[in-house]
């Protein structure tokens, strides 16, 4: 019997290991509150459309073949949101193949590609497209035409450097924008000198800042200059620009 295709997203927490060292050293269960208030988006979604199921730091998505291509995008979007509002960041991949799932029986090669798309592109907080699933758009032969016009519409689809991503903050800028810069100050002080962590919030910050109607600043701060003249008080370094 032919396997469906279907969409499949499959999404990591970023950090993991670090929140649970955190709560471990705390003695506290924040992280675990932080995440159940993250999925419970999940709770209002019709599984007979979408499914999903939650792992570890892992969450895998997957929609019913007659599911529109703009509402599992938009679910996505929404899920990666709920994670933001929690105080959390999420990257992952989306990918249209053959998934059958019964049981406690998975085999899908959708769940592999979106896998490799998480591990090897999306890096940032971010979910990635294969493109496959942008080819298809683009000819038409998959998608309806009004679903594709919806994504085309609402902006559900960001590029950058041939790679394709899920517009999250779409029509969410300014929320998405106060969340993210609440994140990396509650974080600041542990990122230091941790750059693959601190780059993670930078092109964070900088997606959201170019894809704003509106001028949005920094607020992750610039490049300084090292000072080694005794000073009173002494500082270590002068910000560029100041």
């Amino acid at each position: 019997m032919a396997k469906p295709y279907t969409l499949v997203a499959l999404l990591d927490v970023l950090a993991y290991r670090n929140h649970l060292k955190a709560d471990r050293s705390s003695g506290s269960e924040a992280f675990k509150v932080k995440l159940e208030s993250a999925l419970s988006v999940l709770s209002s979604i019709n599984e007979t459309e979408i499914a999903y199921q939650a792992i570890s730091d892992t969450i895998i998505i997957a929609a019913n073949p007659s599911t529109s291509i703009s509402d599992f995008i938009g679910t996505i979007a929404e899920v990666q949101r709920a994670f933001l509002e929690s105080g959390l960041l999420i990257r992952g991949g989306v990918a249209f193949e053959q998934h059958f799932k019964s049981g406690n029986l998975t085999y899908s090669h959708a769940l592999a590609v979106a896998y490799e798309l998480e591990q090897k592109q999306a890096i940032y907080p971010r979910v990635v497209v294969d493109k496959g699933v942008i080819e298809m758009l683009r000819s038409g032969s998959r998608f309806s035409e009004a679903d594709i016009q919806r994504l085309q519409h609402e902006c559900m689809i960001c590029v950058q450097n041939g790679v394709y991503f899920i517009n999250f903050a779409a029509n969410h800028i300014d929320w998405c924008y106060e969340k993210a810069k609440l994140i990396f100050e509650d974080e600041y002080l542990t990122l230091e000198g941790r750059e693959a962590e601190l780059a993670k919030h930078r092109w964070l910050q900088d997606y959201l800042v170019i894809v704003s109607d509106r001028r949005l600043s920094s607020y992750m701060g610039g490049i300084s200059v090292l000072t080694l003249l005794s000073q009173d008080p002494p500082t270590q370094a002068t910000e560029i620009g100041e």
